[in-house]
């Protein structure tokens, strides 16, 4: 019985652990600074692309950060702009979960609508959000005949620092301009007159701060309407990190993809505010804890097929991929020269990192993915992994056709260096040279035949 006793009493005393290590609600803080972290506009980046050299972002290189923080007994209230994900597609829907539970354990206070979100769609949102910890923000915002779903105008969290208690409004919009807002089911009130009432509800905060999903400019004039924000944080449209004053208020975007993280620093003493952009670099360890998230999400991608379940278009010639082996019937040297190219192991490069049931990764892996007839699995169609002959030249099944037929063949498969930019895009493959990246690849001259 006692030591039944015994338990109870060690567990009462986690719980009160847990709840006083939250940090929105009301929290201790013996240091005389407070943070407001915030990202934004992550569109369904969870991690940086393992072919990119210089690898940036992702939420086990923030949680790393956050980690760094708290270590040093630091108040930190992380918020995020909007748009967890870009497209409306299954594997974005698991994105999107995978997001939300991240920013869960990363315990972030709130996440403010995006127009990306909305696109989602209300079931999908009340789906997700439901059972989350992390707030759904939107002062402008009002899905009628929603009751699933719960849409706060605003959010406050309380720091209590010796005898004094700092009181944090944190408000939040979304641009009537952005196409999230044009559904029947979605109501936007025009951000000034949502805004103005509820800055008169929170007179007594000690810092308000605006989560502005809208163009900087927008949120610049937002900024000087209202100079009662100390901070507007604006989600939008930002490639990179952008950060001006209108007149006391800093106006600041930590730019897409959650590459960088904005820590606004609150002084307790004069109740000013300074801010740091934080790129998320090689200088931030990956988190165990958020890579153990990141393998779940690939498993659930692998669980569900969805490799399997990827749209297909015919291609827009009418030819069908033949296969490597077919190519190298009769462009032997060629062929043998590939095999020793990178092209050749793409696809093994994803199954050592088990991201081969990744449809967005596999499609720059494998030929034809996206088109009829092209790869769909190592089983069913394994002389079309890797990125072989087709990959670059397109399907070969009316130039097999004539060749075996004693025709003189067509052109077929003449390349510009803009059609390498398809797979070799900034995001991927960011130091991407067309001239250098040639020479790793380029097959010798055949011999004429006859």
């Amino acid at each position: 019985m006692r030591i039944r006793r015994l338990s109870g009493l060690v567990f009462l005393w986690l719980l009160m652990l847990l709840y006083a290590s939250c940090t929105y609600g009301k929290s201790q803080n013996s240091e005389t600074e407070l943070i407001i972290a915030f990202s934004g506009e992550e569109t369904g980046y969870l991690e940086p692309c393992g072919c990119e050299q210089t690898r940036t972002g992702g939420i086990a290189k923030r949680h790393s950060l956050f980690l760094s923080i708290r270590r040093e007994n630091q108040t930190l209230f992380p918020v995020s702009l909007g748009d967890l994900t870009n497209h409306r597609k299954r594997q974005d829907e698991i994105k999107m979960e995978t997001l939300l539970h991240a920013l869960g354990d990363m315990r972030y206070t709130l996440h403010n609508l995006g127009e990306k979100d909305l696109e989602m769609g209300p079931e999908v949102l009340s789906y997700i959000f439901y059972s989350s910890p992390v707030r759904l923000l939107s002062s402008n915002v009002v899905l009628p005949d929603t009751p699933g779903i719960k849409i706060h105008p605003y959010v406050t969290g309380e720091v209590k620092v010796g005898d004094r208690t700092i009181r944090i409004g944190f408000l939040g919009i979304l641009s009537p301009k952005l196409p999230g807002g044009t559904s029947s089911r979605v109501k936007i009130i025009p951000p000034s007159e949502a805004i103005a009432p509820i800055i008169k509800e929170l007179r007594d905060a000690d810092l308000l701060i605006l989560l502005s999903h809208a163009e900087f400019e927008e949120s610049k004039r937002l900024a000087g309407a209202f100079p009662e924000f100390q901070l507007v944080i604006s989600g939008h449209n930002s490639d990179h990190p952008e950060v001006t004053n209108v007149g006391d208020t800093i106006v600041a975007a930590s730019g897409n993809k959650g590459k960088n993280v904005g820590l606004f620093r609150y002084r307790i003493s004069d109740g000013k505010g300074s801010l740091d952009m934080v790129e998320l670099d090689d200088r931030y360890a990956d988190s165990s804890q958020m890579q153990d998230l990141l393998d779940n999400y690939q498993q659930r991608l692998r669980d569900e097929d969805l490799l399997g379940k990827v749209d297909k278009f015919p291609y827009e010639e009418g030819s069908t991929y033949a296969g490597n082996v077919i190519c190298g019937a009769c462009h032997q040297e060629i062929f043998l020269h590939w095999e020793t190219t990178p092209h050749a192991p793409a696809y093994e490069t994803l199954i050592r990192v088990k991201h081969d049931y990744d449809p967005e990764c596999v499609a720059c892996h494998v030929t034809g993915l996206l088109n009829e007839s092209g790869f769909t699995s190592l089983e069913e169609t394994p002389g079309l992994k890797g990125v072989g002959c087709e990959g670059c030249h397109g399907p070969g099944s009316q130039h097999v056709d004539e060749a075996q037929k004693g025709l003189k063949t067509a052109a077929y498969g003449k390349l510009k260096p803009m059609d390498c930019e398809t797979c070799h895009d900034i995001e991927h493959s960011s130091q991407f040279q067309y001239e250098n990246y040639w020479q790793r690849i380029v097959h010798p001259k055949e011999k004429p035949k006859g």
